[in-house]
């Protein structure tokens, strides 16, 4: 099985946040799971919306790096709030 570039970017970009968040923020395990979750669909919506900011930032395999990280980081901040 293979997996597309871009997909195997996305899962390694929203586990490094996750990760981060995590040991910044986590107080027990079951965290880790709702913080990945949290992070991917960060991390899917700007790429599925294609959302871009009006920089030339680079986008290996089609990935723009940059939005990915700070949607991924958004949601990760919501998800630290939650009661869990």
């Amino acid at each position: 099985m293979t997996l597309a570039p871009a997909a195997l970017l996305l899962l390694l970009i929203a586990t490094a946040c996750a990760s981060l968040a995590y040991v910044l923020w986590g107080k027990r395990r079951r965290q880790y799971p709702l913080f990945w979750a949290a992070a991917f669909v960060g991390c899917l919506l700007t790429y599925g919306l294609g959302l871009r900011v009006p920089l030339a930032l680079p986008n290996p395999a089609g990935v723009p790096i940059f939005e990915a990280v700070m949607a991924a980081w958004l949601l990760l901040v919501v998800a630290s709030r939650l009661r869990v």
